[in-house]
C-alpha cells in the first residue's frame, strides 16, 4: 500500500504550495474584478436600452418591455437547463441499466463456469461458440469497412 502512496506523496511534496496559493489568490481577485466590471456593463446596457425605449414608447412601457424581455430570456434559460438535466438523467439511467445488465450477464457466466469446466463437451462447445462469435464479429466489421464507396 505504501509503495503506491510514495510517488503521490513525493509529487505533492515537490509542488510549490506557496506559488500555488499566490496564483489562486491572484486569480480569485482578478476574476472578482472582471465579474464586477461585467455586471456593471450589463446593468448600464440594460439602463441604456430602457432610456432609449423610454424616448420612443414612454418610460413605463419601456421598463415593462425590458422586464418582459429579461423574463422571457430567464424562462428560456430555465427550460433549457431543465431539459438538459432531464436528458442527462435519462442517459445516466440508460447507462446504469446497461451496466447492470452487463453485470448480470457476467454473474451468470461466472456462475456457469464451474459447470462448463467439469463437463468437457460443454467446455469445448462454449469455446467453439465464443470463437465463432469473435470470428463473425470481426468478419462483419471487416466487410463493413471493405464495402466500395459510392
Amino acid at each position: 500500500m505504501m509503495t503506491g502512496l510514495g510517488p503521490l506523496l513525493a509529487s505533492l511534496a515537490a509542488m510549490d504550495i506557496a506559488a500555488f496559493t499566490r496564483k489562486l489568490k491572484r486569480n480569485a481577485i482578478l476574476y472578482a474584478f472582471a465579474l464586477v466590471f461585467l455586471l456593471t456593463a450589463y446593468a448600464l446596457a440594460v439602463a441604456a436600452l430602457a432610456v432609449y425605449l423610454g424616448q420612443i414608447w414612454g418610460l413605463p412601457v419601456a421598463l415593462l418591455a425590458v422586464a418582459g424581455g429579461a423574463l422571457v430570456l430567464g424562462l428560456f434559460m430555465f427550460i433549457w437547463v431543465a431539459l438538459a438535466n432531464r436528458a442527462e438523467e435519462r442517459r445516466k439511467r440508460e447507462a446504469a441499466a446497461t451496466n447492470s445488465s452487463k453485470a448480470m450477464m457476467m454473474t451468470v457466466a461466472l456462475s456457469a463456469l464451474p459447470i462448463l469446466v467439469k463437463s468437457r463437451p460443454l467446455l469445448l462447445a462454449s469455446v467453439a461458440a465464443g470463437l465463432g462469435f469473435l470470428v463473425m464479429k470481426n468478419t462483419s466489421s471487416a466487410a463493413r469497412y471493405n464495402e466500395p464507396a459510392e
